[in-house]
């Protein structure tokens, strides 16, 4: 079995990759600046990402929002898809958690550079029914 075909099957058999869309807990007035700004849904932050067992990416949006995610890991030739939706209130801080395990962690840890999260995130304001999307590209980086 080649290295991209057995990678793309460790990717698919391992990433079992837990997201929960949650408001986060520590919202802070002053917290951090939105980039890659949409009318309704910002990323907080759009640095690299950590590598961990467990991986955020933050976001809030402006008014109150059902929001849609999809963040896709790719590398060494395979992907893994992982959704995750939620309804958000207005101006609240929120995250993507990402939770990886086993080989794909190993992976992940042990070449940061051959891997990516491409996040994007559909945001619809329930009340006049206004859409957003956001898409961003992470770059992964080692602890």
């Amino acid at each position: 079995m080649s290295r991209k075909t057995r990678a793309g099957s460790l990717i698919a058999v391992v990433a079992l990759a837990g997201v929960l869309l949650l408001p986060s807990t520590a919202a802070v007035a002053d917290g951090p600046i939105a980039h890659k700004s949409g009318a309704i849904v910002n990323y907080s932050s759009t640095g690299k990402i950590k590598v961990a067992k467990n991986m955020f990416i933050y976001f809030s949006c402006a008014v109150t929002c059902n929001a849609t995610s999809t963040t896709v890991i790719k590398g060494l030739g395979g992907k893994v898809a992982i959704p995750a939706s939620g309804t958000l209130t207005a101006g609240a801080p929120a995250f993507i958690k990402i939770t990886v395990k086993g080989t794909l962690l190993k992976l992940l840890k042990a070449q940061p550079g051959a891997f990516k999260m491409i996040n994007t995130i559909n945001a619809t304001d329930p009340t006049t029914g206004a859409v957003d999307k956001i898409s961003h590209s992470f770059k992964l980086k080692r602890k």
